[in-house]
């Protein structure tokens, strides 16, 4: 086993690719090598005046400079870090000792605490543009079928203006298009972070309105659990982004809302059927405990009511890291009937990446007896191991309810920020 001792230099990241290294190879080893890739984290984090072992198992070796001189170690073997002040360091990462293919900042950090939680909320998200999920024929005043938007819009896109007027709503969109007095419209289009500007001519229909054929969306709801709370009253929530199911990709937003809920029923897992919390969620100011301000890979993030703290009698645990998570029993948080109970689970399986980092099977007679597993809405119930917050709920398997994914704590704090 070696060791990296950091102390009191800053780096700046930097990111090394070996391009040609996968172009003119085998396909072989492009595939090895995105393999490696895959294991090797972005950033590690070692808490002040402890060690942090890594253990990635792979052939390649790290450079660090710091402690005033330069460090080389093997990651085929386990790596312990240690750090004696806070800061931030990089870590080149050579294959075969060969290829710089990545540079790691390893973060040495003060020891945090954190809330975990494990309540269902409401969500309610708004769109940041019109929603395209499609596109479709109809007849026009002739009876004839016609699709003006064919090979023109494309889903996955987001309307953001129309004639040069901004919009946010399917009704502000079908008002400009239904008013177009037989005239084309310029839409304002986001598609895959680029803007670009379409032109449509709306079409008169038998009822003598004008349509273009489109099928949109401006806003999404649903039941989630929130993972944790922080002293300055930021929340995460879900462990995964808010996605649309026909698009299938990540929902870009301009706001939202969390409020609370009431579970009415569980339907149980089972294989095949994930089962899911039935909940009533009421839409009114009164009810709402907070805003959403992000939707990432990791979750949803915002402003929560520092009320909850003490409605749900909260109590700190230190945060747990991703080299702190090992294989064997672990729980997950969960508020049901008024109150929290932790539930066994057992930790099969670790690895870096931005998601699924912890596969785990529910191991708790009680809670099986409840939902048979993992259902939907549970994503973001906390996962708890030797006291530590070190996680969240994210995935169910599909054939086998009493297994899930997990995501590291780390990587929600991380993109949540």
């Amino acid at each position: 086993m070696n060791s990296i001792f950091l102390s009191g230099k800053k780096y700046i990241l930097k990111i090394f690719l070996v391009v040609c290294l996968l172009v003119g190879v085998g396909t072989g080893f492009g595939i090895y090598i995105n393999t490696v890739m895959e294991k090797i984290p972005n950033d590690i984090y070692v808490i002040r005046d402890d060690e942090a072992v890594v253990d990635l198992g792979i052939p390649v070796t790290g450079v660090c400079e710091a402690s005033g001189g330069i460090t080389k170690v093997d990651f085929n073997e386990p790596v312990i870090f240690k750090g004696s002040s806070t800061g931030t360091y990089e870590l080149s990462i050579r294959l075969f000792d060969l290829f710089n293919i990545r540079t790691v900042e390893v973060n040495v950090v003060n020891e945090r605490n954190i809330y975990p939680c494990g309540f269902q909320i409401g969500m309610y998200l708004k769109t940041d543009g019109v929603l395209v999920v499609g596109t479709g024929e109809f007849e026009d005043y002739e009876g004839n079928k016609v699709n003006p938007c064919s090979n023109i819009l494309k889903q996955g896109d987001y309307i953001t203006a129309i004639n040069g007027k901004e919009i946010n709503s399917k009704s502000e969109l079908n008002n400009i298009i239904n008013a177009c007095n037989d005239e084309k419209v310029i839409l304002k289009v986001r598609r895959n972070g680029e803007i670009i500007e379409l032109s449509i001519k709306p079409v008169l229909t038998a009822e003598g309105d004008y349509k273009v054929g489109l099928w949109v969306k401006d806003d999404a709801q649903g039941i989630g659990t929130v993972t944790y709370v922080t002293d300055d009253g930021k929340y995460g929530a879900l462990g995964h982004g808010v996605s649309d199911p026909t698009v299938g990709e990540l929902m870009e937003i301009r706001a939202g809302s969390i409020y609370k809920t009431k579970i009415i029923s569980i339907v149980k897992g089972e294989n095949g059927d994930p089962g899911e919390f039935v909940g009533t969620i009421n839409y009114s100011d009164s009810n709402k405990l907070g805003s959403i301000i992000k939707n990432s890979i990791s979750g949803i993030t915002g402003d929560i009511s520092a009320n909850l703290i003490n409605d749900y009698k909260l109590k700190k645990v230190p945060l747990g890291y991703s080299y702190e998570v090992k294989k064997g029993p672990a729980y997950v948080r969960l508020y049901h009937n008024g109150e929290y109970k932790d539930y066994e689970i057992e930790i099969q399986n670790v690895k870096t990446g931005a998601s699924k980092n912890i596969t785990y099977k529910v191991v708790s007679k009680e809670l099986l007896e409840l939902t048979n597993g993992i259902v939907q809405g549970m994503s973001g119930c906390p996962i708890i191991q030797n006291g530590k917050l070190v996680g969240a709920v994210t995935h169910v398997f599909i054939d086998d309810s009493t297994c899930g994914y997990g995501i590291f704590l780390e990587n929600m704090l991380e993109h949540g920020n």
